[in-house]
C-alpha cells in the first residue's frame, strides 16, 4: 500500500500541529498550515514541485507574519516597563561614600549598593534614583 502525496502532506500537517501544541511557538502552526495548502495542491493534481513551492511560500510569508506580530508591544509590556520605572525619582539618603566610590543605602527595606551617575559629586545627602541595574542604584543629586 502506497500513500498518496495528499495523505503524506496531511500527515505532516497533523504532526506539525501536534508538536505545535507542545511547543507553542506559532511557527510550527504556520508550517502545518503550509502543509495543508500543499496537500490541497496535491489533491488538485499539481506537481510535486508546485506543492513544495507553495509550502515554501506559505511558510516564509507566515513566519514573517508571526515575527511581525510578536514584535508589536503589548499592554503587558508597557505595564512591565512602567513598573520598572517606579523607582526612578525616589529619594534615598547617603550617609557616606567608601573609597571605591560606592555607598550602602537603605531602600525598600533592604540594603542596596549605590553609585552616582558619571560627573556627579559624591557627598553625603539626599539623592534621587536615576536608574537601577541589578542590585545597584544609580543616583543623582536631589534638587
Amino acid at each position: 500500500m502506497t500513500l498518496s502525496a495528499t495523505t503524506l502532506w496531511l500527515i505532516l500537517a497533523a504532526l506539525l500541529g501536534i508538536v505545535e501544541l507542545i511547543a507553542t511557538t506559532f511557527y510550527l502552526l504556520v508550517l502545518a498550515a503550509a502543509a495543508l495548502v500543499a496537500s490541497g495542491a496535491s489533491w488538485f493534481g499539481l506537481t510535486l514541485e508546485w506543492q513544495i513551492a507553495l509550502f515554501a511560500v506559505i511558510a516564509i510569508i507566515g513566519s514573517v507574519w508571526v515575527r511581525c506580530i510578536r514584535s508589536i508591544p503589548t499592554k503587558s509590556d508597557a505595564q512591565a516597563h512602567a513598573l520598572q520605572n517606579l523607582d526612578q525619582g525616589q529619594k534615598v539618603t547617603v550617609t557616606q561614600w567608601n573609597e571605591a566610590g560606592e555607598a550602602e543605602v537603605e531602600y525598600r527595606g533592604a540594603k542596596w549598593t549605590a553609585r552616582t551617575l558619571e560627573g556627579e559629586e559624591k557627598a553625603a545627602g539626599v539623592y534621587e534614583i536615576a536608574k537601577i541595574e541589578g542590585s545597584v542604584l544609580y543616583l543623582k543629586k536631589s534638587s
